[in-house]
């Protein structure tokens, strides 16, 4: 479809509308006009009618997105991420749908398919070499004029181009400052926005055509990180080759070092990719992921013993335990929502050994122990999770739970985890908003666990 129609076609109101019920309404998310998504209920219409008239116009400008920061740990700068009001988010959403039309190549791959394919070329033995490249500061450094240049090829109408840039040049603002006198960003893409990856995809669409293109390597960026495998006695050159095309593009490499993220050496030196590890003709977790994945099984424990210490009634012990189980439950199997699959053992379902499954396994049955819940609350198994996820999709097995075809009263049992017999007091209506952003939260910690993978 070309991009005027696919404009054409997201922004109009039936379209914006559904976007509004299906991805903005039942979010907690709430941007720098401290309006919470549902409560565009009200105004809907005239909100919808005036996305419409300044979207048509070319005159729609975003609010500032409201910074949020996330911790990369003591030696790096956290990550800025950007909150947009529930009426951007509309609008950058319909932006996402329009171009994902336009480039339908530039989606992200999953990582599990990629190590596959890596898996894939490491069995073939046409490899022996390796480079790893890493970019610096990848999304607040990609240049405006990349992002230009990449989308007029196939972009001519001006109102769509308007709002690509209206969407990357608005500044990002710490909610107790607001916009005040911030001018507008003149690099980078903001992270955390619908748009964001797309973007990025679209803006090196060119130079990994170029590199996937060559018969002799094997190449994969995703996002920041890129693997490069060759045959012997290549990888420096054609890892230079590409840090000189990158650096071409203002884009920042980290350069060859002995303590570099950029680095090329022989298949036969263990390196990692994704979070993965491949050392020894193996594909497992990195150490870091696992003690980050049982740190955070760790926290709930901890949460469990903390409500006990503070419980005033047998129920309030019932409702300890099973808030534990469900959440520990989650953490192992992880579960499919919003069509897509969830979790740190989905997440690493390409290893090619369960040794650390089961090692992991056992850290569990320790901390079950040691908070006196053995016998009292049933968990599931990592192993039989990384089986089951083998086997397809949710529709194949009901051990990963399915999160988006629970019934009314399958979420009225959830919800009493976080509020108990209060739960039978609230409409359907309530039911379905509470849990929406209930399990999204729940959700969002999954994705925690396998944070900083690269």
């Amino acid at each position: 479809m070309s991009a005027a129609r696919s404009f054409k076609k997201y922004f109009a109101r039936k379209q914006l509308l559904q976007i509004y019920i299906d991805k903005v309404k039942n979010s907690g998310a709430i941007g720098l006009d401290r309006t919470r998504p549902a409560k565009l209920d009200a105004r809907l219409t005239d909100e919808l009618e005036l996305i419409i008239q300044k979207v048509q116009q070319g005159k729609y400008c975003f609010t500032a997105y409201k910074e949020k920061l996330i911790l990369k740990g003591a030696t790096s700068l956290p990550r800025q991420i950007s909150i947009p009001t529930a009426r951007d988010r509309i609008v950058l959403r319909a932006l996402c749908e329009c171009l994902a039309e336009v480039y339908p190549t530039a989606k992200l791959s999953l990582p599990q398919v990629v190590i596959e394919d890596l898996k894939s070329a490491l069995a073939s033995g046409k490899y022996v070499e390796y480079a790893k490249i890493d970019l610096k500061n990848f999304y607040p450094t990609i240049p405006h004029t990349l992002i230009d240049a990449a989308i007029r090829k196939k972009i001519r109408k001006p109102e769509f181009r308007h709002l690509v840039n209206s969407a990357i040049t608005t500044p990002t603002v710490p909610e107790s400052r607001g916009r005040k006198d911030t001018p507008n960003s003149i690099v980078g893409v903001p992270q955390g926005l619908a748009i964001s990856n797309l973007l990025a995809e679209i803006a090196l669409k060119d130079i990994d055509l170029a590199f996937n293109g060559r018969a002799d390597i094997w190449y994969k960026r995703y996002v920041d990180d890129i693997l490069i495998l060759t045959p012997g006695g290549h990888s420096e050159a054609v890892a230079r080759e590409l840090i000189t095309e990158l650096q071409n593009l203002d884009l920042q490499p980290h350069p060859f070092g002995p303590e570099s993220k950029s680095k090329f050496a022989a298949l036969t030196d263990p390196f990692s990719f994704l979070g993965y590890l491949v050392e020894g003709g193996h594909v497992i977790i990195r150490r870091e992921s696992i003690l980050r994945f049982e740190s955070s099984i760790a926290n709930i424990f901890t949460a469990y013993r903390h409500k006990v210490a503070t419980a005033q009634s047998p129920k309030d012990m019932e409702r300890a335990r099973a808030y534990c189980e469900w959440k520990v439950n989650l953490r192992i199997t992880g579960c499919f929502f919003e069509g897509k699959r969830r979790g740190w053992a989905s997440y690493f379902s390409q290893i090619t050994s369960t040794a650390q499954l089961r090692s992991v396994n056992h850290t569990i049955r320790n901390l079950t122990k040691r908070s006196s819940l053995e016998g009292k609350i049933k968990l599931k198994s990592l192993i039989k999770t990384f089986y089951e996820l083998k086997r397809g999709r949710a529709g194949n097995h009901s051990y990963i739970p399915n999160l988006d075809d629970h019934s009314i009263a399958d979420k009225r049992r959830v919800l009493a985890l976080w509020i108990g017999d209060d739960v039978n007091r609230l409409r359907d209506d309530q039911v379905e908003r509470l849990f929406a952003i209930k399990v999204s939260k729940a959700v969002r910690e999954l994705e925690e666990d396998i944070a900083q993978t690269s």
